[in-house]
């Protein structure tokens, strides 16, 4: 299992990567076009169609790091208070919650993006076809389906043993994240 879980945040590390990357190219690509009609009255043509199909694959690919070190917005005070029992046990039902919300997702972008393929959808400058773009955007919710599910079995192994090693060994192999 170890070895599955290196290699799944060692790809969301990637994803994460291409996300931020592509994140730093549309503003590079809107500040051009910003510059260039101000300065020149010419802006560049496409610009908009870019952002809408790129900023989708941009923000699935930094899901599954997120939820592998588990960065996600959460309440921790109940959990302090309550005991160490009680605090692995929230940790498990907000993982839980978590994986079924991202399955959840991933499961009607795939209809979603059936719908773009069916009706042809395309953009409006560039001409470009809609649907490959958000596909590519539903196997990485699907990757972050993955990720999540082994943050619960973590978890999981976590309140059974009693002793935080799975907490441990999630947080172990986050920092070399």
């Amino acid at each position: 299992m170890q070895i599955i879980w290196k290699r799944s945040k060692a790809l969301a590390r990637v994803l994460a990567l291409v996300g931020f990357t592509g994140l730093l190219v549309l503003a590079l690509m809107t500040t051009s076009d910003v510059l260039m009609r101000w300065l020149f009255k010419a802006p560049l043509q496409g610009v908009n169609d870019v952002s809408s199909v790129v900023m989708a694959v941009v923000i699935s690919a930094c899901i599954p790091a997120n939820l592998a070190m588990k960065q996600n917005i959460r309440v921790e005070v109940f959990g302090a208070v309550a005991g160490r029992r009680t605090k692995a046990l929230l940790e498990v039902f907000s993982s839980a919650l978590t994986f079924v919300l991202i399955a959840l997702m991933a499961w009607q972008f795939l209809d979603y993006v059936g719908s773009l393929k069916v009706n042809g959808d395309r953009t409006w400058v560039l001409d470009w076809q809609v649907w490959p773009w958000w596909a590519v955007a539903t196997v990485m919710l699907w990757l972050a389906a993955f990720v999540q599910a082994m943050v619960l079995i973590i978890d999981l192994a976590s309140l059974f043993d009693g002793t935080n090693s799975g907490a441990a060994l999630r947080d172990d192999l986050s920092s070399q994240l």
